[in-house]
């Protein structure tokens, strides 16, 4: 039986442990022996009882991010440990500390692989908070050390490779999507929310924070019919704030703060509009998704992802500062921009084709994400395919 190792901090609720997830799933279901290492023990997601889990520490989500920057190289050591005893020959790591200790558990001596997975922009961490600017010197200093590293997109590794160009191998690999799962989990009722026909649903999914740019979504809502109303699905750091924001601004009717969701599906199937408002990503799991729900998007035209997935063949290094463009597969406009977010909602409501255009698109392009496609690319680095 071949065998797979991967790593992550944890699987929390979160949309790159999600993807770990699903790829440790599909491994297994394709008679593969999987490891996975967790730095830390705080499970959302239902993996197999066939998955062989060792967890690293004893830290939680509750731990101060200077605690656990300490903790790396105690970390690295227990890796290199365990890479002796199991005899591991290859870890593929996700998200930056588990990344960072396995870089070091090499630097340290251990005779193993590493294979890192990056989730975000480096642009994000570069103008970012006191704490991503640490992952970022990490990452200059780190990732250099790395057998490989793969990319969420295309517009990801092309920046990366701007600010670090001793990265010496990297490939790209999108994420998959079990389309299968997540249309049969759209025709799923909605129990706790009541869709009138009278009125138009934006949704928005995502962690409740400032990147997330939820308030501009809020904000824009001023500007449109008081009949369009907004779903916000998640939770995080923001959400008092947004909901102090809805609050002083009597949009309280018209917002509804839904938290998190063990099926988002059903609640975007049956909204008008999907909206990611990021003013950052890395590859946006919500686009395919609402795109597999058969929903529209509309998405800021934000590093990286969105233009890749819905202006596929369009020059991914160019980002709009003005207006709307009405690309092949959705909507895209500037981060942050208010006056072109409520252009482009009152078009995709009031201008049927298009949507349905948008929506026969969409669902096209879900295609190259499929669970199976992708996952022969994992098993490709991997070395079991």
């Amino acid at each position: 039986m071949k065998k797979v190792t991967l790593f992550i901090n944890s699987l929390t609720s979160g949309g790159a442990e999600r993807v770990l997830s699903i790829i440790a799933t599909e491994l297994v279901a394709q008679n593969m022996e999987v490891h996975l290492l967790c730095i830390e023990k705080d499970s959302a997601y239902s993996l197999p009882k066939e998955l062989k889990i060792t967890y690293l520490s004893t830290l939680t989500k509750h731990d101060s991010s200077l605690k656990k920057l300490v903790y790396l190289p105690y970390l690295a050591y227990k890796l290199k440990k365990y890479i002796k005893k199991n005899q591991t020959t290859l870890i593929q790591s996700h998200i930056y500390r588990a990344n960072f200790t396995n870089i070091l558990a090499k630097i340290f001596g251990a005779k193993h692989q590493v294979q890192v997975v990056e989730v975000t922009s480096i642009n994000n961490l570069k103008e970012g908070t006191f704490s991503k600017k640490i992952n970022y010197a990490l990452i200059k200093l780190l990732y250099k050390h790395a057998d490989m590293v793969i990319f969420k997109a295309q517009r990801m590794q092309e920046e990366f490779l701007k600010n670090i160009p001793k990265i010496k191998n990297h490939t790209v690999i999108n994420n998959p999507y079990d389309i299968h799962k997540i249309s049969t989990l759209a025709q799923e009722p909605v129990e706790d929310f009541k869709f009138s026909k009278e009125k138009q649903y934006l949704v928005s999914v995502g962690r409740l924070s400032s990147e997330k740019r939820f308030i501009t979504l809020i904000n824009v809502l001023k500007n449109l019919d008081e009949k369009i109303e907004l779903l916000l699905i998640g939770e995080g750091e923001e959400a008092e704030n947004l909901k102090r924001f809805t609050h002083e601004n009597k949009l309280e009717q018209r917002v509804h703060f839904l938290g998190r969701k063990e099926n988002p599906f059903n609640y975007i199937k049956q909204a008008d509009i999907f909206v990611l408002a990021s003013q950052g990503e890395g590859f946006p799991n919500v686009i395919i998704e609402a795109m597999i729900c058969a929903t529209p998007v509309i998405s800021t035209d934000c590093i990286s992802g969105p233009r890749e997935i819905l202006a596929p063949n369009t020059d991914i290094n160019f980002q709009l500062r003005s207006n709307i463009e009405l690309a092949r597969n959705g909507i895209l406009y500037p981060v942050d921009d208010e006056k072109s977010l409520s252009s482009a909602i009152k078009i995709m409501l009031s201008d049927s084709p298009k949507r349905k255009e948008y929506i026969a698109n969409g669902l096209a392009q879900s295609q190259k994400y499929a669970l199976k496609k992708i996952i022969e690319q994992y098993k490709e680095v991997l070395c079991v395919a």
